[in-house]
C-alpha cells in the first residue's frame, strides 16, 4: 500500500526544507500543510490568528490533515508544529502514514525562526515562548516511526536518512518518550542493528541453545565484542531459574546503566532477557531481535516481559518496552515446522482481535505460508504487528483494551500449564483456545456459527489442532482461577462478534468452566 509521508516536528526544524528535497528524489509531490490551509481560508496563518484565533487554525488544520489521510497516495507532506497534538489524530496518522519527527536544538531553532513571522512567538520574550511550546510537545514529537536530528541542517544527507525511512515504513509502537519501531523484512538485520545498538558501555546477548547453533555465529559478526549467554531451549525453562542466569552474566560482564541487553531468540528468550533488562539496575535498555515466526508475532512487541512460576505462566514480570525490535524474516528459513505452523494462530488471533482483511489473507496465502514465502510472511507480520501496536498504545498495561489481545489465550495457556508446557506448543494451545473462545461465543450468542466455522477451518488447514474432545479440557479448567486475567471470582473472557471485532465479558468462574467443558 503506498503512504504518504508526514513530517512533523516544532518550527524551523527543516520541515519543508527537508521535505521538498526528499519529494523531489522520489519523484512525488510535496504539500505544505499550512498552504492547504490558507487556500481553504482564503487567508493567510498569520491572519486567520489574528482574525479567527488559534482554535479556528487548528480546526481547518484538521479538517485538512484528516483529508490527507484518506488519501493514501505516495506524497511528501510538511505538517505544521502543531498538528499533531491531538493524540488519537497523531496515532491514526501513524497507522495511515510514515510519520518522521524533525529535531533541532533551541537555539538553532530561534536563529532560524527569527527569519519569518511566527504567530505563536509574538509578544516578550520568544525564546521562553518556544522553550515552553517544545516541552508541552514533547511526546507528540516522541510518537513518530523515527525522529532525526537536524541541527546542522545538511539537506542531502538529512533526505536521504528520511528515504531510508519511508523506504523500510517500519511500523510505530507509539508510547511517548517509550515508542520506537519494528522494522520487518527479509534480510534487514545486518543493515539495522548497528543504528539500534548505538553505543552502550556493554553488551549482553541472551539466546537459547536452539538459536545459537543455527545464528549465532552471523550475529557475533555484527556485534563483535558483545558477551553471550546461551539458555536452554524451551517453554519448560523459562523459570525464575533463568532469569538469575541472565542477572549473573550481567554481573560478570559488568553491565550498567549504560549498557544493552539483546534478546535473540523466539518469545521465551525475547520475555527473559526482556525481564532482566526491566530489572537490571533498575532498567536498562533491550532491544528484541526475533528468530521464530512466535515471538515475530507476538513476545517481542508490547513490553510484555516474564517468567513462568510452575504452572503459572507469565506470573512474574513487569512491562519493560524495547528500544527496537528487528523481524528478519530471513531467519525464520531454519526454524522447525512444528513451530512455525503453530505460530499462525497468533496471526489468526491478530485478524480476529482487529483486522478483517488479514482474516482474508491468510486464507487465501495459506499455501504460500506454509510454504514460508518471504513475501507473505512479511505482509503477515507487518500486520500482525500493526494490530497489536494500534492496541499497545492505547492500553500500555492491560489496564482494559488490551487484554483482547489474550483471545484464545485464557484456555490456551491452562493447556500449556497442566501439560508441563510439554504437550503442547504455544501456538497449539493457542489454536486450541481459539476454538474454545468461538464454542463459548456461540452459546453466549455473540459468535455467530458461520465465523466459527470459517476460523476453525483456517486453523485445521495451517495443520493446527481444533480437537478440543481430545484435549485435557478437564484438568485445563481447575487452573482457569490463576489466569491474570481473573478479578475476584470472575474472568474477563475475549469473545469474538465479526472478524476484527471482539468484546471482553466478565464471566463468573464457575460459569466460565462449565463453557470451557462444553465448548
Amino acid at each position: 500500500m503506498p503512504r504518504p509521508l508526514l513530517l512533523n516536528g516544532f518550527m524551523a526544524t527543516g520541515k519543508s526544507t527537508l521535505g521538498r528535497r526528499v519529494a523531489e528524489l522520489e519523484g512525488v509531490p510535496f504539500e505544505d500543510l499550512d498552504d492547504r490551509v490558507e487556500r481553504r481560508a482564503g487567508q493567510s496563518v498569520s491572519e486567520i490568528f489574528q482574525t479567527a484565533g488559534e482554535d479556528e487554525f487548528r480546526r481547518l488544520e484538521r479538517l485538512e490533515l484528516e483529508a490527507v489521510l484518506r488519501d493514501p497516495s505516495r506524497r511528501v507532506v510538511a505538517l505544521g508544529g502543531g498538528a499533531l497534538l491531538d493524540r488519537e489524530l497523531r496515532l491514526l496518522a501513524l497507522e495511515r502514514a510514515t510519520v518522521v519527527t524533525l529535531e533541532a536544538p533551541i537555539d538553532v531553532v530561534m536563529s532560524r525562526a527569527s527569519a519569518t513571522p511566527r504567530p505563536l512567538l509574538a509578544g516578550a520574550d520568544p525564546q521562553s515562548r518556544a522553550r515552553a511550546l517544545l516541552e508541552s510537545r514533547c511526546l507528540a514529537y516522541a510518537e513518530a516511526h523515527a525522529r532525526i536530528p537536524t541541527a546542522e541542517l545538511d539537506v542531502e544527507a538529512s533526505a536521504q536518512a528520511i528515504r531510508a525511512v519511508w523506504q523500510r515504513e517500519p511500523v510505530a509502537v507509539a508510547l511517548g518518550q517509550q515508542s520506537y519501531g519494528v522494522d520487518i523484512g527479509s534480510g534487514v538485520l545486518d543493515a539495522r542493528l548497528p543504528v539500534l545498538v548505538g553505543e552502550p558501555t556493554a553488551v549482553l546477548v541472551v539466546s537459547d541453545s536452539n538459536v545459537s547453533a543455527a545464528h549465532g555465529p552471523a550475529l557475533s559478526r555484527a556485534l563483535p565484542g558483545a558477551a553471550t549467554l546461551v539458555l536452554a531451549a524451551g517453554e519448560q525453562n523459562k523459570t525464575p531459574a533463568a532469569l538469575e542466569q541472565v542477572w549473573r552474566a550481567a554481573r560478570q560482564h559488568d553491565l550498567d546503566r549504560g549498557s544493552l541487553f539483546v534478546a535473540f531468540g523466539g518469545g521465551v528468550v525475547c520475555d527473559i532477557a526482556g525481564f532482566a533488562a526491566a530489572t537490571w539496575m533498575r532498567g536498562t535498555r533491550w532491544l528484541a531481535l526475533p528468530t521464530t515466526l512466535l515471538s515475530m508475532l507476538d513476545a517481542s512487541v508490547g513490553g510484555k516481559t516474564a517468567v513462568d512460576l510452575g504452572d503459572a505462566k507469565n506470573a512474574v514480570g513487569a512491562f519493560w518496552q524495547p528500544a527496537g525490535v528487528v523481524c528478519d524474516i530471513a531467519l525464520l528459513g531454519t526454524e522447525p515446522d512444528r513451530g512455525f505452523r503453530a505460530a499462525l494462530s497468533e496471526a489468526v488471533k491478530s485478524a480476529l482481535v482487529g483486522d478483517a482483511e488479514l482474516l482474508d489473507f491468510l486464507e487465501s496465502h495459506a499455501d504460500a505460508l506454509l510454504r514460508r514465502d518471504p513475501s507473505a510472511l512479511v505482509q503477515v507480520v507487518r500486520r500482525s504487528v500493526s494490530v497489536k501496536a494500534r492496541v499497545v498504545a492505547r492500553d500500555e498495561r492491560e489496564s482494559g483494551l488490551r487484554a483482547v489481545l489474550n483471545l484464545g489465550h485464557t484456555v490456551g495457556h491452562a493447556l500449556e500449564a497442566c501439560t508441563g508446557y510439554r504437550e503442547y506448543t504455544h501456538g497449539e494451545a493457542v489454536s486450541l483456545g481459539l476454538v474454545a473462545a468461538l464454542g463459548i461465543g456461540q452459546r453466549l450468542g455473540v459468535t455467530s456459527s458461520a465465523l466459527a466455522a470459517r476460523v476453525t477451518a483456517l486453523l485445521a488447514r495451517l495443520g493446527l489442532p481444533t480437537d478440543l474432545a481430545a484435549a485435557p479440557v478437564g484438568e485445563a479448567v481447575d487452573l482457569l482461577a490463576r489466569d491474570k486475567k481473573r478479578r475476584g471470582t470472575y474472568i474477563h473472557f475475549v469473545l469474538v462478534s465479526e472478524p476484527g471485532r471482539v468484546e471482553t465479558k466478565a464471566l463468573p468462574l464457575e460459569q466460565l468452566r462449565r463453557l470451557v467443558q462444553s465448548a
